[in-house]
């Protein structure tokens, strides 16, 4: 099993250890009488049957996460808005190690504003809705919805290179409001390693 720990994991563990616990009893039992162990048989029956459902049920849930992360890159990949987006961006950001300034904003900031405070700048637009999708995709992770390493092996490099392009920007947003963009904060520390 991966991922975190979830409440259907616990009502396993206790289905299980109780299941353990009733199987042990009725075995000491039937073992005292000779020719009544064959009662402990429907039981265990009935366990093994448990047991194939539940390893179904975590395949089921398993196979959904990989096919909404499957449904989820692709939608990104072929989204008119993302590609308009991406030109948006390119134009300023020329190359992968091209980082977000203030002073590349500063022509467009309305006086006595910090660049990056200028909602109306089409590139800051183009920025945030791309954070917001990969704060989309990291909280997905953080609720267990979204499966990380599919997402991690399809957008890994993608991610960290506009991660540490508009990092000072993420930067200041967040020092306003820590919870600004806070799963892609954490997603950056483990996909950066």
């Amino acid at each position: 099993m991966s991922g975190p720990w979830r409440w259907r994991h616990t009502i396993y563990l206790v289905v299980g250890l109780v299941a353990a616990s009733i199987a042990v009893t009725l075995y000491r039992e039937a073992a005292a009488n000779a020719g009544d162990l064959w009662h402990v048989g429907p039981f265990l029956g009935s366990i093994l049957v448990t047991v194939g459902w539940v390893v179904t049920s975590e395949t089921a849930i398993r196979n959904s996460k990989r096919q909404h992360t499957i449904a989820l890159i692709t939608n990104h990949i072929g989204d008119p808005a993302r590609a308009a987006n991406r030109k948006i961006i390119q134009a300023t950001l020329i190359t992968n190690d091209t980082r977000l300034t203030p002073p590349m904003l500063t022509a467009s900031a309305p006086a006595g504003t910090h660049p990056f405070d200028n909602t109306a700048d089409p590139l800051l637009v183009a920025i945030d809705s791309e954070l917001n999708f990969y704060e989309f995709a990291a909280a997905g992770i953080v609720s267990d919805d979204i499966d990380e390493t599919l997402l991690r092996n399809c957008l890994r490099g993608q991610f960290c290179t506009f991660y540490a392009q508009t990092e000072d920007y993420i930067r200041h947003w967040r020092a306003k409001r820590a919870q600004t963009w806070e799963y892609i904060a954490a997603m950056n520390v483990r996909w950066s390693r």
